[in-house]
């Protein structure tokens, strides 16, 4: 008989809730006497097949890329709380998100817990609303989840907002940590729509931004694990380097620095965007060789475009119901990483200097319960890359990779 521990119990019935929730159309929200108390159940559960066509690699696979439950909700009109719990345990531990709210003013909020680095645009991205199979490859750059406290706000209708954090910088709880510096991480997002108060219709949805983040970290934060959209899920990466990485082991580190600059703009249906990432690891030592910096780089360009299927129904749409509208949804993406060639040994076909890659991605929404997304990256890499040898004593290598998902997303 199968035993049932509190992980199959719940896993099972977040299973149980998701299709119900999304079969009936609801949504699971409880109210207390006090009009300003509620609590919400929500969730996401995403399955993919992903189909790679280097036939060397057996990476082809049918996967539950995240199966998420959230329970948020509001104590009073300033006080508010999130928790996310991630059941798919392949890449990140049960608990997400974390975190208590207290909304003092438009212009400023406190956040203390565990929650999303203030960082890079396409990391602010929801999940369940990302036009792609996955982030770009530079998202291993960005700093994800931590602990920490966070104040934010926005001033003039948005024209400009701002979220500053100090954080652990060792990612999110349960991760390792080291005990030779314990300093905590800055982190700064400041994001401006110039012309979002004006009558331009072109210019109002024009937006840049920065942001930074740097702290003192010792040899268990040193982490990079590159990797192209099909590796994601695997242990094959583009580029690794750790603390006791295959290039070399390391005695020391001083500080890391993340600077990502943003803009795009947004007309209609169509939105442009793209950012710029430079991330360091400054005065790295090596056990042999010289002392040295790390750097990383990494850039992207996406170009999405809505398209609402409803509109053909003409007068019959006045008489739908908003559950029922769907839409398409086109994307294009452009991305180039840069990896430091000074941590890589020559001849180890274990790492790639550069990536170039190309990523179209065709998504049919049905309200925001229901997605099915196709996605096909293209991804180029610079330097071949070992996959495997033979038991014959010849290797197999790749220079290139093409990756198809095929996704069903169901959100409540």
């Amino acid at each position: 008989m199968k035993q049932l521990t509190s992980r199959n119990i719940v896993s099972e019935i977040i299973i149980i809730f998701l299709f119900f929730g999304v079969i009936n159309g609801y949504s699971f929200e409880i109210k207390s006497s006090d009009i300003n108390h509620s609590i919400f159940f929500g969730g996401t559960l995403q399955a993919d097949y992903r189909q790679i066509s280097n036939h060397a690699r057996a990476d082809s696979r049918f996967d539950i890329r995240r199966a998420r439950l959230h329970l948020k909700g509001d104590i009073s009109k300033q006080f508010a709380y999130l928790m996310a719990f991630e059941f798919q345990g392949n890449e990140t531990q049960n608990l997400v998100d974390a975190f208590a709210d207290y909304r003092y003013h438009p212009f400023l909020s406190v956040r203390l817990g565990q929650f999303k680095v203030p960082f890079s645009r396409e990391w602010q991205i929801n999940d369940c609303h990302f036009p792609f199979a996955e982030r770009s490859i530079g998202f291993s750059l960005q700093p994800g989840r931590d602990m920490g406290l966070m104040i934010s706000g926005q001033f003039f209708k948005d024209t400009f907002s701002y979220r500053v954090g100090m954080f652990n910088g060792d990612g999110i709880d349960g991760s390792s940590r080291g005990n030779q510096k314990d300093d905590p991480e800055m982190a700064v997002r400041f994001v401006i729509h110039p012309f979002s108060l004006t009558e331009l219709p072109v210019l109002s949805g024009l937006f840049s931004g920065i942001s930074y983040t740097e702290g003192r970290i010792d040899l268990s934060n040193i982490s990079v694990n590159a990797k192209s959209t099909g590796m994601i899920g695997t242990k094959r990466s583009l580029y690794v380097l750790n603390a006791n990485t295959k290039f070399g082991a390391l005695l020391d580190v001083d500080k890391r620095k993340r600077t990502s600059l943003e803009g795009g703009l947004s007309y209609g249906p169509c939105s442009v965007y793209g950012e710029y990432q430079r991330y360091q690891y400054m005065s790295l030592k090596p056990v042999r060789g010289t002392a040295g910096h790390a750097s990383f780089y990494s850039w992207y360009v996406n170009v999405v475009i809505h398209f609402c299927t409803s509109s053909i129904h003409n007068n019959l749409l006045k008489q739908q119901s908003k559950k029922n509208t769907a839409k398409w949804q086109a994307a294009f993406r452009r991305e180039y990483f840069s990896g430091d060639k000074q941590w890589i040994i020559d001849n180890a076909y274990n790492a790639a200097k550069e990536a170039n890659a190309y990523s179209l991605a065709l998504s049919y929404i049905v309200r925001s319960d229901y997605r099915l997304l196709l996605d096909y990256t293209v991804t180029d890499i610079s330097d071949p890359l070992r996959i495997r040898v033979n038991p014959d004593g010849t290797v197999e290598y790749m220079s290139s990779e093409t990756a198809f998902t095929l996704r069903f997303q169901i959100t409540i």
